[in-house]
């Protein structure tokens, strides 16, 4: 077999081997949903991000000493370009004490890595394992979610 016809059998494996779901654009922010259609956007530093088509966002409920925390953690693809900058590019946030029809303080928030400020979060509803809502921080903005979390038992200290 000739280098050539090598090259491009590995290209091709490469392709096939992806993971990527094409059914979602990732040039759109996800509408704002109420019904746990595993969907996480938000603009930082004025660019999209959103998750969907290189992973599913995931949420997790806490329950630490009298606090509830709900985590979530979604993979992310840069929007500015069309190359992925990074495989496990992700945005993490915890919500403190989310309560439907309230805004709430998010926490630990990370973008790629790199820390930001805490921000606000009004929840537009969480209820059987759905929790749906928007989000606003100094670089964070736009943001929205629409996920169905898991409970994880109460943690004691």
């Amino acid at each position: 077999m000739t280098m050539k016809k090598i090259i491009g059998l590995c290209i091709l494996l490469l392709c096939i081997a992806c993971n990527e779901d094409e059914s979602f654009d990732p040039t759109i922010m996800p509408e704002i949903t109420l019904t746990g259609e595993k969907t996480f956007g938000c603009l930082v530093d004025g660019w999209l991000y959103s998750s969907g088509r290189w992973g599913t966002p995931k949420a997790t409920h806490k329950i630490k000493e009298e606090n509830t925390y709900l985590e979530i953690v979604a993979p992310i693809e840069h929007m500015g370009t069309s190359e992925l900058i990074d495989f496990s590019s992700y945005i993490r946030l915890t919500l403190v004490n989310p309560k439907k029809g309230e805004t709430v303080v998010y926490t630990n928030a990370v973008f790629e890595g790199e820390k930001l400020e805490d921000g606000k979060a009004k929840i537009l509803r969480m209820d059987n394992g759905i929790i749906s809502g928007t989000f606003e921080g100094i670089r964070m903005t736009n943001g929205r979610f629409d996920l169905k979390y898991l409970e994880e038992e109460e943690q004691k200290e």
